[in-house]
């Protein structure tokens, strides 16, 4: 949460109740912790969204593990996630994908997380009726399956629903039932047959509809709010609009089609949360993902529930049913309890909201902003406004973060729904959010851990934006978390014919490709072609330092001959890795390729520059290679120091890196960090020598910077994966104009003990 610019607004005090840059989560479930039901407003597939959401479920079911419950050997409460990406018909489905007891003839998913998540992605385009993006919300959905299948130690059990009718009958409503007679036969189908909706003579059915022709129940401000996001118009002025449109010819206005197929959907997932919160335990607690125009100023479905529980409390069938229904109706009408002890059952409902921070037009309200926006344009027609404001927003959010909340307040997209609600033609009760997650959708706009750091111990005004660390501990920070990410998305399909070009430009074999096969190959990483210098041979024992997604590391195994049956006991191979995340997917991808995982291969998470500390004892390797790692290594020394100790003496390594061609960088530039960390050419082969190395070679690995004639990404394979190198940020693109290859040169050193 802490790599973009957000903030968390609380309505009630008309504040931020983000501090600072950190801890966003863990305050808001300070807030909602002893809440019985959440609701969040989403914009569906929004990959900053579902990441603040998928904190969020982590963090309240850690909370909800530790009540006294829980702590004596009983269970703890659950947290029950609804969801409008999934159709109550596929309640069956997520169950077993939550290996849930879903009846002894149903299909079983397999053990491994990203397999099971896969085959869910498979069952769910083959019901065909919902349409969302999942993959954004992968983090999210292997959490609650850990929760229930592996029982993930420190956190509740978060169970899944479908909470949505399938959206092909709200079409069906909308298009196919014009009279009283079709809309009868259709809300007979959606009660009675298929469970959707209250049944005549349950208490909810009382609900439902607001008049005899089976008009469903929805109140004026809904409608106006239903009308404004379909058309624009401002529900937060005393302006008045057209909102109850005459019937022309005794027929409906399109609108009126659509707002009751709206609200189909909404009484639909009401009937669903109501009747799961009246079934379930006292204690457990509830947690409802939605579009945010179902749920806006506590309309829609929270309305519906509302509705749905009082009928309940007054109509119920027995004394039981309704003494819950009341106790839940007037537990879910104030907002969430802060004076609880967790071992209670929950008090109090909260709606989080989101908001886009481009909605508060910063660049129209915020001075300093607007000034440099000006002077720019004056100077240069074509200035790039977008890299000002991303400077002055970052600078707010790490420097100044309570002038940036005055000015987000300020605006009128969000203080009027957020805060005005009551004025205007709207004269909503409730406000568009009792909490408002706002963040910026500006995916290069990153803020990074030195950016951080920097800020925390900086007594300048001065951007951050326009100052590069490079102490080793912010390198490395920033190393690992985005190498983290990397191995965090590796799992998704890559652009293969994209990296076959790549690496046949770097003087990889076909055979190599062929090898690797379409699984892997899309998962290469690195500036050359160390095995081309190494020269592995059967029954050597190599070390891949920065091993990566694996890629050089399972051509070694076929090289030393470890991948066969009757191979020299010294053929081994490990791989070392800063990244956590991409050690665990080479070990899966391992083991899947049918590797003797650890006795022939194995990769290790480890600092080069703590070697030692990581491998086995008495460990001595004939081989090792580095394919890029050495790039970002701060102290190249010792790194080159600790390679040296591990190799058996008369072992050999190739490292290939890259290297600044002259001793130094120009001062003048601002020179991005990683260009900083790499070593000068002239440098090399005296540190070599000095550490002990005998035959040096520094190889002129004969890799390109510029000019490589390779494919296009492809943006639907690509777009899901994380990747390190992309196009220039705006203050480095005076790149652009030099020339890569006469800066930088790409070797492999060559040396042997």
């Amino acid at each position: 949460m802490n790599s973009f610019i957000h903030r968390i607004l609380k309505s009630s005090s008309g504040s931020s109740i983000t501090k600072s840059h950190r801890g966003a989560v863990h305050r808001l479930v300070d807030e909602i912790e002893h809440a019985k039901l959440v609701y969040f407003g989403e914009f569906h597939s929004e990959s900053r969204i579902v990441s603040f959401q998928t904190e969020l479920v982590k963090e309240w079911s850690k909370r909800l593990a530790l009540t006294p419950a829980a702590a004596s050997g009983g269970r703890p409460p659950r947290l029950h996630l609804i969801m409008e990406h999934f159709s109550v018909d596929m309640q069956e489905l997520l169950e077993r994908y939550q290996s849930l007891d879903a009846g002894s003839d149903a299909v079983s998913f397999p053990d491994d997380d990203m397999e099971a998540f896969e085959q869910l992605i498979d069952s769910y385009k083959n019901y065909g009726t919902e349409g969302h993006d999942l993959l954004p919300y992968s983090g999210l959905l292997q959490f609650c399956r850990e929760t229930t299948s592996k029982s993930k130690e420190g956190h509740c059990e978060v169970l899944l629903h479908g909470g949505f009718i399938p959206r092909n009958h709200a079409a069906r409503l909308n298009k196919e039932c014009p009279d009283d007679e079709s809309k009868k036969l259709f809300f007979e189908e959606m009660s009675n047959e298929r469970g959707y909706l209250p049944i005549r003579g349950e208490a909810m059915f009382n609900a439902l509809f607001e008049s005899s022709d089976f008009k469903l129940r929805g109140p004026k401000e809904h409608k106006l709010l239903i009308q404004s996001l379909m058309n624009g118009s401002d529900l937060y002025s005393p302006v008045e609009i057209n909102d109850d449109p005459e019937e022309i010819d005794g027929e409906e206005k399109p609108f009126d089609r659509l707002y009751q197929a709206q609200l189909l959907k909404d009484h639909a997932m009401a009937h669903k949360v109501t009747n799961i919160m009246l079934d379930q335990p006292s204690s457990d607690r509830y947690l409802v993902i939605a579009g945010y125009g179902h749920l806006k100023h506590r309309l829609g479905v929270p309305e519906c529930v509302n509705q749905y529980l009082r009928q309940t409390a007054i109509l119920g069938n027995d004394e039981k049913c309704r003494t819950k229904a009341m106790d839940l109706l007037m537990n879910i009408s104030s907002l969430p309890a802060s004076n609880l002890s967790r071992s209670s059952d929950g008090k109090g409902s909260a709606l989080i909201g989101c908001q886009m921070l481009y909605e508060a037009y910063l660049e129209d309200n915020y001075p300093p902003l607007v000034t440099e926006i000006q002077k720019a344009t004056a100077q240069n027609e074509d200035s790039d406004t977008d890299a000002i404001k991303q400077k002055i927003t970052k600078h707010l959010y790490l420097r100044e973060p309570t002038t940036l909340d005055e000015y987000i307040l300020k605006s009128d997209e969000v203080g009027n729904p957020f805060l005005h609600f009551g004025r205007g033609i709207g004269g909503f009760e409730y406000p568009c959010a009792d909490y408002l997650f706002v963040y910026d959708e500006d995916e290069d706009n990153i803020i990074t851990e030195s950016d951080i750091t920097r800020s925390l111990n900086s007594d300048s005004a001065k951007c951050p934006y326009h100052e590069v660390s490079t102490t080793n501990v912010d390198v490395k920070r920033e190393t690992l978390e985005a190498y983290n990410q990397v191995g965090e998305t590796a799992g998704f399909k890559g652009n293969s014919r994209r990296a076959r070009a790549i690496m046949a430009i770097l003087g990889y074999s076909e055979s190599d490709l062929e090898y690797l096969g379409d699984g892997d190959v899309y998962n290469f990483q690195g500036v050359a072609n160390p095995h081309i210098v190494a020269k592995i041979q059967p029954g050597e024992s190599v070390i891949d330092i920065g091993s990566g997604l694996g890629i050089d590391s399972f051509l070694a195994m076929r090289d030393t001959g470890a991948d066969r049956d009757g191979a020299s006991p010294r053929s081994v191979v490990i791989g070392v890795d800063l990244a956590k995340s991409e050690v665990e997917h080479t070990l899966k991808r391992a083991r899947e390729r049918g590797y003797d995982v650890p006795e022939r291969i194995n990769f290790i998470h480890g600092d080069v520059e703590k070697l030692q500390t990581v491998l086995p004892p008495d460990s001595n390797f004939d081989v090792c290679i580095s394919n890029g790692a050495f790039c970002l290594v701060p102290d190249k020394k010792k790194a080159f120091q600790n390679v040296y100790d591990a190799l058996r003496p008369g072992g050999r390594c190739a490292i290939s890196t890259t290297t600044i061609v002259s001793d130094h960088l120009d001062p003048s530039f601002e020179w991005p960090v990683c260009m900083k960390m790499f070593a000068s050419l002239e440098s090399l082969k005296p540190m070599l020598e000095e550490i002990g190395f005998k035959n040096i070679s520094i190889i002129n690995a004969e890799s390109p910077l510029e000019g490589m004639d390779i494919p296009e990404v492809e943006p639907a394979v690509e777009n899901k994966r994380f990747k390190i190198h992309g196009k220039y940020v705006d203050q480095f693109r005076f790149l652009e104009n030099m020339d890569m290859d006469e800066l930088c040169k790409v070797v492999t050193v060559y040396g042997e003990k």
